[in-house]
C-alpha cells in the first residue's frame, strides 16, 4: 500500500524536496515516531489505510473551477498525518491540535475544506453530531474555507443522488444527514463560542488575534470530546507580542526536540535565513505550492515582482511576512530585532554566591513594576532576567485584554505577581521582599538597587535599613544614552545572556528608540498600552553595572600595584 506520508519525509529529508530546518524537523519526527509506535512509552499507531482514505476522499472533491483535484504531496502530509495516527485501544486521532504556517497563496482555503469533508463525512467517531466550525477574525475570511467546501459539495450533489439525499448545503449550515453533523462558520468572539464543542475546529489567520481568549475558548470547548481536533492554519505576522508567535516559538523546541508534545501535529514552511529571500530555488521552503511546476512559474513572477519594489523601497519586512512566512517586526524603529534578543536565550545561570545590580521601576496601577537584575558572569559577560508587579486597579481581566497578556499564566510561571491588594494597585512592601527573599536564597552580593527617583521614596527607608547601596538613576538621554547603545551592542556580540523569560521578551518586543536632536536615543514605546517596564528597570541597572569588568580590573591592577615592592613609603 502506498504510504503517502512516509513518501513525503524520505524524499524531505532525501533533499528530494526543498523543504526548510522546520519541516525537516516534522518529517525525521514522524520518521522517530514510527520506529516507537504502540510502545509502552508511546501509546500511538499510524494507520496507513486511515491516511490513504482521507487523502482519497480530498481528492474527490472537485475544485471551485470544476476541475479535477490532485493533492500535492505536502498536502497529502498533512491530511494523512492528521488522520493517520490514531491512539492505542480506542482508534480516537492522536494529535488534539494542529499548528500550520505556510506563506499566504499556498492552498490553507483548500486544507481547510478537505480537512471538514473528511470529518463530516468519513469520519466515525463520534458516529452522531460531529461539529466543524471554520473561525477567524473576520466573518469573511472564516467563509472562504466554507464557501470552497460549499462549492465542492454542491457539484457533487448535481452528479450524485446519494449525495444529494445525505448532504444538505445551506448558507448557515452544511449538514450530514446521515449522522446529524454540521459545518458553520462561526465569528471570533467568545460569546457565540461559549459552549461550542467542535469535532474540528479550523482557525484561520490566528496571527492577528491579540490575546488567547477565543482560542482558549474553543479548546475548553472540545474537553469532553475524545476525538476533537483544533487546527490553526495562518501565515505569519508584524506583530511578535501575539499569542501565535508564542505558540511558534513554543512549537519550535517541540520540533528541535528540546519539548515534548505528543498530541501536537506541527508543520511550519518558512525561508531559514533572510538571504534566501534573493534565491528563487529556497523559496519552495516558504511556498509548498512550488511542488507543482505551474503554480511555481506563476508566483515566482509575482514573488519577484515583490521582492524587486521591497527592495527598491527600502523595506523587505511585508515580503519576508507575506511571501516568505518570516515573524518580522513591522516597526524599523525597534530597539532590539527578535533575532538578536533570541541569540542572548541561554540556559539557566547557576546565580548562586554572584554579584548583583537589581534595576527599579515602579508604577502605581496602570503600568507594571518591574525588578530586573543585571548578573556579572564571567569573561565580560552579564546575565540578566526580570520580574514584574502587576495591579488590578481596574479589573484583572480588563488589564489581560488592553494589555494583551495573559498575567495569570506567567505568574504560574513565576515570571510575575499580581497584586492581592482590594484597591487594585502594587504593594511596595511586595516588591522589597521579593528582592530581600532573593538575596537571601541565593547569597548574593549586592553591588547597587539602580532606581529612578519618581516614587522611589516609599523604598528608600527599607532599603537603607538593609544596607543595599543605593544607586539613583536620572532618566534622560544625558544619563542612559551610553547604557541603551552598549547594551545592544553587547547583546549583539553575544555578551548579555538572559533566561526564556516571555514577559521580558515581550517588554523588547515593545520598546522602540527615539532620538533627541544630537541623535542619542532613548527608549520608549509606540503606544500607551505597550508594557516596556522591565526594559527600564534593566537599563537602570546595566547603567550602573556596564563597566562592572573594567572595574574589577582596575581594582586587582591597583592591588597588585600595592602589593608590590614598587609601592613604599
Amino acid at each position: 500500500m502506498i504510504d503517502s506520508v512516509k513518501e513525503y519525509c524520505l524524499d524531505v529529508l532525501a533533499n528530494k524536496i526543498v523543504a526548510g530546518q522546520k519541516i525537516k524537523q516534522a518529517c525525521q519526527r514522524h520518521l522517530d515516531d514510527l520506529e516507537k509506535q504502540s510502545s509502552k512509552e508511546f501509546p500511538y499507531y499510524f494507520d496507513i489505510g486511515q491516511a490513504e482514505k482521507a487523502i482519497k476522499l480530498i481528492e474527490m472533491l472537485p475544485k471551485t473551477d470544476g476541475t479535477s483535484l490532485k493533492m500535492l504531496p505536502f498536502q497529502k502530509f498533512i491530511v494523512g498525518s492528521l488522520y493517520g495516527w490514531r491512539e492505542d485501544g480506542t482508534g480516537y486521532r492522536r494529535f488534539r491540535q494542529a499548528y500550520i504556517s505556510m506563506a499566504r497563496k499556498n492552498g490553507k482555503t483548500f486544507l481547510a475544506s478537505g480537512m471538514a469533508v473528511n470529518t463530516l463525512l468519513g469520519e466515525k467517531l463520534p458516529a452522531k453530531n460531529r461539529q466543524i466550525m471554520f473561525v477567524a477574525n473576520s466573518s469573511g475570511q472564516a467563509h472562504l474555507g466554507y464557501d470552497m467546501l460549499s462549492s465542492s459539495l454542491n457539484q457533487i450533489r448535481k452528479q450524485s443522488k446519494y449525495i444529494r439525499d445525505r448532504v444538505k448545503v445551506q448558507k448557515q449550515a452544511i449538514t450530514d444527514l446521515n449522522s446529524d453533523s454540521k459545518a458553520v462558520v462561526l465569528a471570533s468572539d467568545t460569546k457565540s463560542l461559549d459552549g461550542m464543542a467542535g469535532t474540528l475546529i479550523v482557525y484561520d489567520e490566528f496571527h492577528k488575534s491579540k490575546t488567547r481568549e477565543v482560542y482558549n475558548v474553543m479548546k475548553s470547548g472540545q474537553v469532553k470530546e475524545p476525538n476533537a481536533l483544533l487546527t490553526i492554519i495562518s501565515t505569519s505576522g508584524l506583530d511578535l507580542n501575539v499569542p501565535m508567535y508564542q505558540e511558534y516559538q513554543t512549537l519550535s523546541k517541540v520540533l528541535a526536540g528540546k519539548s515534548k508534545a505528543d498530541q501536537y501535529f506541527v508543520a511550519i514552511w518558512e525561508l531559514d535565513d533572510k538571504e534566501e529571500v534573493f534565491e528563487q530555488s529556497k523559496w519552495e521552503k516558504a511556498n509548498p505550492l512550488f511542488g507543482d511546476e505551474d503554480v511555481r512559474k506563476q508566483m515566482t513572477t509575482s514573488i519577484q515582482s515583490d521582492v524587486d519594489l521591497a527592495v527598491e523601497q527600502g523595506n523587505l519586512t511585508p515580503v519576508l511576512v507575506k511571501n516568505f512566512n518570516m515573524w518580522e517586526q513591522a516597526r524599523s524603529d525597534s530597539y532590539i530585532a527578535v533575532e538578536d534578543w533570541n541569540k542572548g536565550l541561554s540556559s539557566e545561570l547557576d546565580i548562586h554566591n554572584r554579584d548583583v545590580y537589581f534595576g527599579v521601576d515602579l508604577s502605581k496601577s496602570s503600568d507594571l513594576t518591574a525588578v530586573s537584575w543585571l548578573i556579572p558572569t564571567q569573561n565580560g559577560r552579564f546575565y540578566v532576567d526580570s520580574h514584574a508587579f502587576v495591579a488590578t486597579k481596574y479589573g484583572l481581566d480588563h488589564k489581560i485584554k488592553t494589555d494583551g497578556i495573559d498575567y495569570r499564566s506567567l505568574e504560574r510561571k513565576g515570571e510575575c505577581s499580581i497584586t492581592k491588594l482590594e484597591s487594585g494597585v502594587i504593594d511596595y512592601d511586595d516588591v522589597f521582599n521579593f528582592m530581600r527573599e532573593m538575596v537571601g536564597k541565593y547569597n548574593l552580593v549586592v553591588k547597587g538597587v539602580c532606581y529612578d527617583p519618581w516614587s522611589f521614596d516609599y523604598l528608600l527607608p527599607d532599603f537603607e535599613k538593609a544596607g543595599y547601596p543605593l544607586i539613583e538613576i536620572r532618566q534622560g538621554v544625558k544619563t542612559l544614552g551610553i547604557p541603551t547603545k552598549r547594551f545592544k551592542e553587547e547583546l549583539i556580540k553575544g555578551n548579555i545572556k538572559h533566561s526564556d523569560n516571555k514577559l521580558l521578551a515581550f517588554n523588547v518586543n515593545n520598546a522602540i528608540l527615539k532620538y533627541d536632536i544630537n541623535n542619542n536615543p532613548m527608549i520608549d514605546k509606540a503606544k500607551a498600552s505597550n508594557k516596556i517596564d522591565e526594559v527600564g528597570a534593566l537599563m537602570n541597572a546595566y547603567t550602573a553595572g556596564m563597566n562592572y569588568f573594567d572595574e574589577q580590573e582596575a581594582s586587582k591592577a591597583n592591588n597588585e600595584f600595592y602589593e608590590s615592592e614598587e609601592f613604599s613609603f
